[in-house]
Order: C-alpha cells, then structure tokens, then sequence
C-alpha cells in the first residue's frame, strides 16, 4: 500500500508545514484533460498527502484546482503566480486567478518567471508588480509573496537582496546543477534569508530516466523545502508518493552516477538549442515578461 505524506518542512519563514513534494497542476490544464479526470487526480493527490498545490494563470489548470477547493480549500496550501509586471495588471490577473480559483485568496502568490535584472527592475518600480501584490497582501487576498525563475539563478538572488520575498521557485534538478548552478548561485543567498525554497524539473521534463535519484538530489539540497512535481494521473501521484516517503539524501556513487545519466542530455541539447530545439527548454528561458504588451498572455510553461 502506497503512504500518505506528512508535514515534514518547513517552509522558510512563512510557519507553514509542507511535505516533501507538491502537486505542480501545469499537465492537467492541458488541452486533452477532461475535469473529471483532473478533479479525480488532484482529490487524489489530497487524500495522499500532496497538500500543497501550484498553478498559475496560463497553464489551464485553475478551474479544476478550483472546483475541487470549493470542498477542501481548508486542507491546502494554495500558489499560484502573475505573469503581469504592472502594478494594476498584476491585481486583475491575482482578481480572475481567484475566481477561477473558487476562493477568497491564495496563501503564496509568485512573480512568475523574472530572468533579467531589467525584468526585476519593473518588477520593483513603484507602479510594478510587487507594490500590488503587497496591496493585495494587505486586503488579505494573498497571505505570502514569491518570486520564480528558470534559467538565471544569479538574478533570482539578486531578487531576493532587494526585496522581503518569502519564497524562491527555482529550477533545481540535476540538469541544472551541471548548467546553470543553483545550489551555486541561489541556495546561500536563500538560506542566508531564510527563505522556502521550492524547486521544479526535478526530473527535467521527464528527461531523467532515474527518477528516484532525481527526486533524492533535489530534495537533499540545502535549504530546499519541497518540490513541485507535474502528475498526469493517479499511478503517478502515487509513485512519487512512494518516492518522497522513502527519501534519503544521494551517496557520492549514486550523484556520479546521475550525472553520468544526463551529461549526454546537456551535450545534445547544446546541439539542438543551436537549430531552435530544445527538450531542456528552460534552460535557455530569457523572456523579459516586463516588456510585454500587456494584453498579451505570458506562455511560460512551468
């Protein structure tokens, strides 16, 4: 029988008790899904323990997270993120969010996707993104504020030196050690704040055969809270249930051996990004979401 998680982590200096993985909902808003089977996955994932859920505006998936928070809002930890950079953008992309959503806040909203430090820049200025959603703090329609970013860890810590987040979202799997460092670059900075620190493509889109050693790197990083998983369906939930419960950090022999799994991943996404291919996709994500138009959605895939 597969376990149910508990509360193991917590995460940075919200109070919060998270367990080791999250639900990351960006598969079930895809077009093939049907509401049933998401409502079915994500109870699922509920019922074993997965109690924090993340989604985000332009994966999909808000409506079927939020048809099953109409019942069991009380029993999760609920992200979800803001693509807009402008002040009263962002409120009415956090306002609609909510609504999909079926509840009166979200208890971590997250700037998604900041890769350049112009990026923060407009993030930071009086009439950006964070000086809304620390009004929407304030009128209790988000309990805790975050930042996300793929491929820069050096400007997600710069992030976090000028502004008071209370988590990091941050590509953290084994790809990205040997890419773009950060365990390096992020991990001391966050943990010098105290932070949670979330991490995703864990199993780098599913590009790692390994996932059990994947899971256990990631996990066994310093400082690194809980990571968000993408699940399909319910044997897939309950494999990485099955995972986390067993987790235990990576002996040196087994980390070599992870490496010298996704070294020929790197080499040959280094070729394919060069012809406009890449199945490492993050790893080359430079978007400058402030310079939109804002009428225009924001297509980050988590």
């Amino acid at each position: 029988m597969t376990p149910t998680l508990q509360p193991e982590r917590q995460l940075g200096n919200t109070g919060v008790q998270v367990p080791l993985i999250g639900y990351g909902t960006a598969p079930l808003g895809k077009p093939d899904i049907a509401p049933d089977h998401a409502q079915k996955c994500l109870n699922h994932a509920i019922d074993m323990g997965i109690t924090y859920l993340d989604t985000s505006p332009d994966y999909g998936s808000e409506p079927h997270v939020g048809e099953v928070m109409r019942k069991r809002r009380n029993e999760v930890f609920l992200a979800t993120k803001v693509n807009k950079r402008r002040k009263q953008d962002a409120l009415e992309e956090l306002k609609g969010s909510l609504k999909r959503l079926q509840t009166d806040h979200v208890d971590l909203i997250q700037v998604h996707s900041v890769s350049t430090v112009a990026d923060l820049d407009q993030a930071l200025a009086p009439d950006g993104v964070l000086a809304g959603l620390e009004q929407a703090r304030q009128e209790g329609l988000v309990r805790f504020i975050g930042i996300t970013g793929h491929a820069r860890p050096d400007v997600l810590a710069h992030a976090i030196s000028q502004f008071t987040f209370d988590t990091v979202l941050s590509a953290l799997g084994i790809v990205d050690h040997l890419v773009s460092g950060p365990d390096i670059f992020l991990l001391p900075a966050a943990a010098e704040q105290n932070l949670g620190v979330i991490a995703m493509k864990v199993f780098s889109h599913g590009n790692v055969n390994d996932r059990e050693l994947a899971l256990r790197y990631t996990l066994g990083l310093p400082g690194v809270t809980i990571a968000i998983l993408g699940m399909k369906n319910t044997q897939e939930i309950d494999e990485n249930v099955q995972l986390a419960s067993q987790f235990s950090p990576l002996t040196e022999d087994e980390k070599e051996r992870l490496v010298d799994e996704v070294r020929p991943l790197i080499e040959k996404d280094s070729k394919e990004s060069k012809q406009g291919k890449s199945q490492l996709f993050w790893l080359h994500d430079t978007n400058v979401m402030g310079w939109q138009q804002q009428d225009e959605p924001a297509m980050v895939e988590y």
